[in-house]
């Protein structure tokens, strides 16, 4: 019996990918498996997969950050058209009132169509679980996630926990690599953290190695804290200790030139619950040093179980000094990079890959459809 066709909805799945909830649908599709047609929206003259699979790609020009009413009509028209009224659906959003609004018109339409929804950041998700009631399943991207919608309310059985994932990569000899990479957004504590980090880099505390700054310019206030690090570690930039960059053409090149990756932010508002990042961070062998915060402490969690050591976490309460502290420690021991990177490398192959977030979800697919 050939797979069902999934319609999958969310942003457009079409070039340029620099959104990390676009990025992962886009390794989703091009991950689940080859004997299930997909529909989704995107570049008809592009699609992801070969034409041979099957695939219907709905014409779909790019959204941003906020989409259109008129976007958001023409996805509803396209849901609800005579030719795909049939298939399940799957939504990539946040959960919000217009969305889960939309949702539950289409569950009154349509009681028996089938209805999933993959919670692409977690932020804030509790607080609309009531709205996620009528879905068949809501896939959540952490164990933190998953226990704070069923303190919310959602019944067991409708909460799907599956990991982000990417995709493996191939080792490659790095010659001494020495930077230090942060890849995130700011805020004023993060600015702190990083300053902390340059001035030990400064007093010679970090050895020889320099701290690449890369955040694409999106969060709020952007401007003003890369204006307060500027105007801090004007010397630092200056003396190319520090590289302040603002959204990176070839993140995979500039991780290649890296030895550690730090992730100071204290929360992943508006991202997946396990930053796209910090996971494409370890595959390339970048062991981690973060602050110690559910979900990304989760890592640490899978890493421990399979006796593996990517890195260290900070209690943020110890201050920015502490970041410096761990990564002074990792740098004065090559053979720690080296084991934090090898061990990196191991975890994302067994927890959190591509092929295996696809296996889940051709899982859960091939679960609902026995209904």
């Amino acid at each position: 019996m050939p797979a069902s066709r999934w319609m999958l909805v969310g942003k457009p799945l079409r070039a340029p990918f620099n959104d990390g909830s676009t990025v992962l649908v886009r390794d989703l599709v091009r991950g689940l498996s080859s004997h299930r047609p997909l529909t989704y929206f995107g570049d008809p003259e592009q699609p992801l997969r070969d034409r041979d699979k099957g695939d219907e790609v709905i014409d779909a020009a790019p959204m941003g950050h906020a989409p259109t009413l008129r976007s958001k009509l023409d996805v509803m028209r396209a849901i609800i058209s005579y030719p795909r009224r049939r298939q399940p659906l799957h939504f990539f959003f946040t959960p919000n009132r217009v969305t889960s609004s939309a949702l539950a018109g289409i569950r009154r339409l349509q009681p028996r169509r089938l209805l999933v929804q993959s919670l692409m950041s977690s932020h804030g998700g509790a607080n609309h679980a009531r709205l996620l009631h009528p879905l068949d399943a809501v896939v959540v991207l952490s164990d933190d996630t998953e226990q704070r919608m069923l303190l919310a309310g959602l019944a067991a059985d409708r909460v799907v926990r599956i990991y982000p994932g990417v995709p493996l990569v191939a080792a490659v000899a790095r010659e001494a690599p020495s930077r230090i990479l942060y890849a995130g957004d700011l805020d004023a504590q993060v600015v702190d953290r990083l300053s902390a980090v340059a001035a030990g880099i400064r007093r010679g505390d970090l050895g020889s190695f320099t701290l690449t700054i890369a955040c694409r310019p999106k969060a709020e206030r952007d401007a003003e804290y890369r204006g307060q690090l500027r105007d801090r570690l004007a010397a630092d930039l200056s003396a190319g200790r520090v590289e302040l960059m603002g959204a990176v053409p070839d993140m995979d090149a500039l991780m290649r030139r890296c030895a550690i990756q730090i992730f100071v932010a204290d929360h992943v508002r508006r991202k997946v619950d396990l930053p796209l990042v910090v996971l494409e961070g370890l595959a390339r062998g970048l062991g981690l040093v973060c602050t110690d915060f559910r979900p990304i402490s989760e890592v640490f969690d899978r890493a421990a179980e399979h006796s593996l050591v990517v890195g260290a976490q900070v209690m943020a309460s110890r201050g920015a000094q502490a970041f410096v502290d761990a990564l002074r420690f990792a740098t004065g021991d090559p053979a720690t990079v080296r084991r934090w990177s090898a061990d990196a490398r191991t975890l994302v192959q067994r927890e959190f890959s591509v092929d295996t977030m696809a296996m889940q979800y051709e899982q859960l697919y091939a679960r609902l459809g026995e209904r």
